[in-house]
């Protein structure tokens, strides 16, 4: 079964189950597999599958009281967020992250439109309009998406729901956070009519915030400004329905302190459509989406203007995704069959406000387009359950030539006529390289389970998905950290030689449960060929390039030397154990505990940027009205960092944090917390490391704290 969100937005105190471990199996993040009978599952919070092998942890807005959805990742068995800034949450899972994981929302694709993930996929969702945040346990079945090396992220909005009568009824709510350290607001209205036919609505939400504050200083640079709005359709009829939706993301200005620029505009148009329909016994379902994303950043706005002067970026990404796919009930299972086509663009320029001849192509009209065909069967025999899937993707990938003109003449200490010179030679390198490649790539994902008893369910899987380089490993051409949010402080050159990663994984688990009791333990290896990780970069021979390359990398990354994408191997592995516990109607406890490592396996070193080991323990008290939550979160200490990357270790730490709510009326839920309640000093080993030149509180360099001890307050109205 699949634990997913209300889709009725009904809050945490208003959900009575009779079955009261399962709002337990929720804080915990606990996704059983087993088959449960109909009166065991709660009215709104779990959603029986027929299909016991898909699994899904997911939480709800009603859970996060942040603007980043990213921050839900925190709470589910496995997953956790790189923050580079308050909207900038990059999704890890399982020690992987980035172009890694495929993320959709509401059954979308979407491209990011900066080189350096700002806009990361999860940044186009307001915490405030999320209806459920769901993470595919282990590997993702091939019908999920076109490359799924690290696992599948579903992000869904609320759009309403058909109603059962010719009248139209009203579906709407206001929903509102406010959080202390940084004056930060979340709110957000739905409007929404519906009947049997047609439903329609808008929706529209508002986030901002100041600088953060730590435990003993600021957080500069971590300001965030954001809008949305959407507009969306539904028609159904029979056994078809039809779903358009039309949005708007913008956001102001948004600090990224982790990196050498800040958000200063990102306007984003995006629309989705699909539609289900039935052929005699057969499903048809078929979506396609489009965003078109312009993003600027520059390094002066919310930090003080860096030595080598000021720097603007002006970049855009647009994509246009399509997918079929037919599903055939057999007599005990069902067929999936597919196909599904992306085509991106991306494109980024550098720019001198103060010199408006000074123009760098960092990337020209980068392009990658997937083709993708899928076929997957699954089965039921009794207590055994099976599932088998199969997928080619065709990735073609090119770019344009690129070109910098620097300036000329000297601009203080700086040579600009010889910089301009030295750009000049990357260029043409670059220009005169075989810049056209085509991956031809495959997926195949086993699955296995097993109910052993009415209580226990063993499960087993086996995979094995590729994935082609990103535009910025392929392409990027000269020594910049536009690395897809790696945040390290290195620069990076693109290499056109690079190979497709493969991963070969092996998934076991057993989920037990009980009316009181709740337990799953998941363990997992990973062996990942042509692994693609920056390492040294190795003369090319040609004295002209290789100066030219020391040369920007030294004066770009403080002297770091420069990396290139480069395939290397490595291995990942650990394993998740999530548990609940309900001593009565009123009292339970709740956790998860997550262990990752990864490791180089053709040189000693350590995979960047993995999430320590850490647990989450919840205890609850649900009163007729009242909920009251105590948390813990314990962080242990990180020495397994990556050399190559000059990642620093980081200390273990605890976290208490005070959550409560109370439901007025049906229609009216107010709630209030305090995070970090001892005002613990800590560092985050995800959270990256200061590039704001000017803070007392944190040199630069230094990894960045997490907030101070912070009061929220939050409200919800339902009309």
């Amino acid at each position: 079964m699949s634990t997913t969100a209300d889709s009725r937005f009904t809050p945490s105190s208003e959900r009575r189950p009779t079955h009261y471990l399962q709002r337990c199996l929720l804080a915990a993040g606990i996704a059983l597999a087993h088959q449960a009978s109909a009166e065991h599952m709660p009215e709104v919070s779990v959603e029986e599958s027929p299909w016991p092998l898909t699994v899904e942890h997911a939480i709800s807005s009603e859970d996060l009281h942040r603007a980043d959805t990213a921050e839900a990742l925190k709470v589910i068995p496995g997953a956790a967020v790189n923050r580079n800034g308050a909207l900038t949450g990059i999704a890890q899972y399982r020690g992987l992250f980035g172009d890694r994981l495929n993320v959709s929302i509401d059954s979308a694709s979407i491209v990011t439109g900066g080189p350096n993930a700002m806009d990361a996929p999860l940044s186009y969702i307001p915490a405030a309009l999320l209806d459920s945040l769901e993470v595919n346990r282990g590997a993702a079945s091939v019908s999920r998406g076109q490359e799924t090396l690290g696992g599948h992220i579903q992000a869904t909005s609320y759009q309403g729901e058909f109603t059962e009568s010719e009248a139209f009824e009203l579906q709407s709510r206001i929903h509102s956070d406010w959080t202390e350290h940084n004056q930060g607001s979340s709110s957000s209205l739905q409007v929404i009519g519906a009947n049997q036919t047609h439903k329609m609505g808008f929706s529209t939400s508002y986030d901002n915030g100041d600088d953060g504050e730590f435990a003993d200083g600021d957080l500069d640079a971590t300001e965030f400004e954001r809008r949305r709005h959407d507009v969306f359709y539904g028609f159904k009829q029979g056994d078809t329905q039809v779903n358009l939706k039309v949005g708007k993301n913008n956001t102001g200005l948004a600090g990224t302190p982790a990196l050498a620029m800040d958000i200063s505009a990102i306007d984003s148009d995006i629309a989705s459509a699909d539609l289900v329909t039935k052929i005699g016994e057969a499903t048809l379902r078929w979506n396609t989406s489009y965003s078109d994303i312009f993003h600027s950043m520059d390094n002066f706005t919310l930090r003080p203007t860096p030595m080598m002067g000021p720097r603007e970026t002006l970049a855009d990404g647009d994509q246009i995704a399509h997918k079929l796919q037919l599903t055939l009930p057999t007599e005990q299972g069902e067929w999936n069959l597919g196909v599904d086509y992306s085509d991106s663009t991306h494109s980024a320029e550098v720019t001198n406000p103060d010199m408006a001849a000074f123009s760098i192509q960092n990337f020209n009209d980068a392009n990658r387009e997937i083709s993708g065909v899928f076929a997957e069967y699954r089965q039921r025999n009794g207590d055994f359950s099976w599932e088998i899937g199969a997928r080619a993707n065709r990735v073609k990938m090119d770019s344009e030539e690129v070109d910098a003109f620097l300036g000329m003449g000297s601009n203080g200490m700086m040579n600009m006529t010889m910089m301009t010179t030295m750009a000049g030679v990357l260029a043409t390198n670059f220009n005169n390289g075989d810049r056209s490649e085509t991956y031809n790539n495959h997926d195949l994902v086993l699955k296995l389970g097993y109910q052993l008893n009415e209580q226990t369910t063993l499960n087993a899987s086996l995979s094995s998905k590729q994935r082609a380089p990103s535009y910025q490993e392929r392409y990027l051409w000269l020594p910049m950290q536009a690395t897809g949010g790696l945040a390290d402080g290195h620069t990076y050159i693109g290499n056109f030689d690079l190979d497709s990663e493969t991963a070969n994984e092996l998934n076991l688990g057993v989920d037990y449960q009980t009316e009181i009791l709740a337990l799953s333990v998941q363990a997992f290896y990973k062996d990942i060929d042509d692994y693609i990780q920056g390492t040294p970069y190795e003369a090319s021979g040609v004295m002209m390039v290789d100066n030219a390359i020391a040369m920007f990398a030294n004066m770009m990354s403080s002297g770091n030397p420069p990396l290139q994408y480069n395939n290397v191997d490595a291995k990942l592995y650990g394993a998740e154990v999530s548990y609940a516990l309900q001593f009565n109607q009123q009292w339970s406890l709740a956790g998860n505990l997550s262990y990752a490592r990864g490791k180089r396996t053709d040189e000693s070193d350590d995979l960047y940027r993995i999430a320590p080991l850490n647990h989450r323990l919840s205890v609850t008290y649900q009163a007729d009205q009242w909920r009251v939550e105590l948390i813990n979160e314990l962080f242990a200490e990180q020495n397994k960092v990556s050399e190559y990357n000059s990642e620093a270790e980081t200390s273990g730490y605890g976290l208490l944090h005070l959550a409560a709510n109370y439901q007025v009326t049906d229609t009216l839920q107010l709630r209030a917390g305090v995070d970090n309640l001892t005002d613990k000093r800590y560092q985050e080993h995800l959270a990256g490391y200061n590039r704001v030149m000017g803070n007392e509180d944190i040199a630069v360099g230094e990894r960045l704290y997490g907030t101070g001890r912070s009061a929220r307050v939050g409200v919800t109205y339902k009309f």
